[in-house]
């Protein structure tokens, strides 16, 4: 179990360094529970390594695993951790992952997804994939360091007659140090996008980003930024749906 896992966190940060797609989904229910997802299409990546993984002899690997194991098995190193460093590694523990990577039909996809109960309590995704970066680096994985900060928190609210999320700004100016990582971040990127799929219970009215997809049934939203944007203007992210009565 632990082999498995920590080759599949290797992998997930493998996904960072060519272009490839994270989609975002929210589907909310009448009641406002739903399911959460993210997903990473690192088609690209494998365009360049598929062959030379097949050559080396890697082979398929479909498998998935949840946090909440990962989290008992270093249930003591974690508890060593600040308080607040141990609470963001528990908001991982209601995800699985799932992973699928095979050479031969250059196919590698990583889906994180869970339930929620509100949309209000919904987290960050690139937070989240930060949490796991840290807890990664104390695996003695690569340490992607700040590549999931931009100095800004995402929020989501939904109340029936209008879905929200929220990017404000948090962090104080960054230091030189620092910006270099972004530009080496931005550099990994590549041509890299950053898709939001949110679908609802209630026919939508209108938009706040004019370069939104609405869908036939008019229940489901789909917008898609450059990655880039995530570092460079990140509260161009934000978007406020409006529902028909």
């Amino acid at each position: 179990m632990k082999k498995g896992i920590l080759l599949g966190l290797g992998l997930i940060m493998a996904f960072f360094t060519t272009s490839c797609t994270f989609s975002e989904t929210i589907v909310i229910n009448e009641n406002g529970s739903g399911k959460v997802s993210f997903d990473i299409d690192g088609s690209g990546l494998m365009a360049m390594a598929g062959d030379k993984m097949a050559e080396d002899g890697e082979k398929r690997i479909d498998s998935s695993f949840t946090f909440k194991e990962l989290l008992a098995e270093k249930a003591d190193s974690i508890s060593k951790l600040p308080k607040e460093e141990q609470a963001r590694l528990k908001s991982l523990e209601r995800f699985t992952v799932k992973m699928l990577v095979d050479p031969a039909s250059k196919e590698m996809t990583i889906n994180m997804f869970a339930d929620f109960d509100k949309a209000d309590n919904l987290q960050d995704m690139m937070n989240l994939f930060g949490n796991m970066s840290n807890m990664n680096k104390k695996a003695g994985q690569p340490d992607m360091g700040g590549l999931f900060q931009n100095g800004s928190e995402v929020t989501y609210k939904y109340d029936g007659k209008k879905f929200v999320r929220g990017v404000k700004m948090v962090d104080k100016p960054k230091k030189k140090d620092e910006e270099g990582d972004e530009e080496m971040y931005k550099a990994m990127f590549g041509e890299s996008n950053y898709q939001l799929n949110y679908t609802f219970p209630k026919k939508v009215k209108k938009v706040s980003n004019k370069n939104a997809v609405i869908s036939a049934d008019k229940k489901t939203v789909t917008l898609t930024y450059p990655l880039s944007e995530f570092f460079d203007n990140p509260k161009a992210m934000a978007l406020d749906v409006e529902f028909e009565k």
